[in-house]
């Protein structure tokens, strides 16, 4: 199970959010739990490209603007998040050694 954070931004600024549970953390999950974050903000459900799937499997983030919409938006920018657990890294390249 990971934690999707919807945010909305308004003037570079974080005008509402939302957190919801995604089955996973890849690019399909990440549809799913956009209907869920999408009901909570009381917004419109974006057009999901494949840049956008491209952006979650890369970076575990993506964006959306009035583009991406079929109706206009009262904010800027629309911002989808993975949350990642807290805990040691995984990533070797942060691996010290033993006693570290």
């Amino acid at each position: 199970m990971a934690r999707l954070w919807g945010i909305l931004r308004k003037k570079n600024r974080i005008w509402r959010d939302a957190v919801v549970e995604a089955p996973g953390d890849d690019a399909e999950s990440a549809q799913e739990a956009l209907n869920e974050i999408c009901y909570q903000l009381d917004i419109a459900r974006p057009i999901f490209l494949r840049k956008h799937e491209e952006e979650i499997a890369r970076f575990g983030r993506t964006a959306f603007t009035q583009e991406h919409f079929l109706e206009p938006i009262a904010f800027d920018k629309f911002e989808i998040e993975f949350l990642r657990e807290r805990g040691r890294s995984t990533d070797p390249r942060n691996d010290f050694g033993p006693g570290v």
